[in-house]
């Protein structure tokens, strides 16, 4: 039987040969060696070609990121602004525009005024000219108090008065002193002013403050209760060779010292106004004080002096503002306004101002001025805040004052306000 490997064998075949009692060769195969790995083989790595579809997702994706880019920025930067030009109206002042003013007032609608009063003084020394041999006795004025009785306290003329360290001065003219008062129990002296000479030429007698006793009532209940006090300085006292200039340049000397004096407490009284009030030239009284005149002097140099009193009428400027609105604007409802050149106008009193005894003062304006009406861009915004933008003009119809608007919102595409007011910009030219 020729030999075939076992795979050679039919299962058919095989069985009959056991059934025949044959010997059935095995084939085996000799065991063979492992192979050796050899190293991978490198493959350049080539992308796989997308198709399609997945190219179209990715411009999707993009398309959808630069719209959202474009939205996060509208949302950023989003901002409204408006640019208000407010209603004006152009006002001419004359003489035939006159006004009203009340000191202190407190009532509704008037033109309130307060008094402001600054003092000064300006000195100069100028060569004496001319001398001579003079002998003078100082004077001045004197208040004289009465805390004695209420019924008057009368004094005879040449009553002498005489001051701490003994200087004696006597009154010009009898003079009856009024009685005291009393106010929740205390008594208020009475007094009355008096022209005093002193007892003795020379400059010893010259004072500035001092408080004198009467030495004729020394030792009466009286001596404590009636006295007096220097209400100007005492001068003009000298004795022996005195220098003096002439008259007119006396004159001269003092018209400068005046304007000076004036132009100096006027710069003073300006840099002193309080805030809501005005000043005016035109209200302005300035008196001086002569009785400090020296044209003559001891030694070569002539003093020549002066003290003055500016009282300037300050004027409420709101209520000005508020009188003149009312007079020039047809239908005016008090609305706010404002007149920003009003301190550039003139004023020019009525009358003669006394301010020791006005409590009230009529005056005209003269000039122009712009009246205009005041816009509050933080009552506006609220009003805008989160509106479309077509409502924009309707809104601020309603608002009275305003002459024309313009809006700018950015992005340029958004057609609504900003719900955040802090992103609307209200800017009145």
């Amino acid at each position: 039987m020729p030999r075939n490997s076992i795979q050679d064998i039919k299962p058919t075949n095989r069985k009959l040969a056991r059934d025949k009692g044959e010997v059935i060769p095995v084939h085996v195969e000799q065991e063979r060696p492992a192979p050796v790995r050899s190293a991978p083989r490198e493959v350049p790595f080539e992308p796989a070609q997308p198709k399609h579809s997945s190219r179209y997702a990715l411009w999707y994706i993009a398309g959808a990121c630069v719209i959202g880019f474009f939205l996060s920025l509208s949302f950023l930067f989003q901002h409204a602004t408006v640019t208000i030009t407010p209603k004006s109206l152009p006002l001419s002042f004359d003489s035939t525009d006159t006004f009203t003013a009340q000191k202190d007032s407190t009532a509704d609608g008037a033109i309130v005024y307060t008094v402001m009063s600054l003092k000064g003084d300006e000195s100069i020394k100028l060569p004496g000219t001319q001398s001579k041999t003079q002998s003078s006795f100082a004077t001045g004025t004197v208040i004289l108090y009465n805390a004695y009785q209420a019924a008057p306290y009368k004094l005879v003329k040449s009553t002498r008065l005489a001051t701490s360290d003994g200087r004696i001065y006597r009154i010009d003219s009898a003079v009856s002193i009024p009685g005291y008062t009393k106010t929740n129990g205390t008594i208020v002296p009475g007094s009355v002013s008096v022209t005093v000479t002193a007892a003795a030429a020379g400059e010893a007698s010259n004072i500035v403050i001092n408080d004198f006793t009467l030495p004729g009532l020394a030792g009466t209940p009286q001596a404590a209760k009636i006295y007096g006090r220097t209400k100007t300085q005492i001068s003009g006292g000298i004795s022996g060779t005195v220098y003096t200039i002439p008259q007119d340049a006396a004159n001269a000397a003092l018209g400068t010292l005046r304007d000076k004096l004036k132009a100096s407490l006027i710069a003073k009284a300006k840099v002193q106004v309080p805030d809501g009030y005005l000043y005016y030239d035109g209200a302005v009284v300035f008196t001086t004080d002569s009785s400090v005149q020296a044209p003559y002097s001891k030694t070569s140099d002539v003093p020549l002096a002066l003290s003055g009193t500016l009282t300037v009428y300050l004027i409420k400027q709101d209520a000005l503002v508020g009188a003149i609105a009312q007079k020039s604007i047809t239908q005016y409802n008090g609305e706010p306004v404002t007149i920003p050149k009003l301190y550039a106008l003139s004023l020019v009193p009525s009358g003669t101002i006394t301010p020791a005894t006005d409590t009230s003062f009529t005056f005209s304006l003269s000039g122009s001025a712009d009246i205009i009406w005041t816009i509050k861009p933080d009552d506006i915004k609220p009003l805008l805040a989160g509106k479309k933008k077509s409502e924009f003009q309707g809104i601020l119809t309603d608002i009275t004052g305003i002459d024309r608007a313009d809006l700018v919102i950015k992005p340029f595409w958004k057609q609504k306000f900003p719900e955040d007011i802090s992103r609307i910009t209200v800017v009145v030219k």
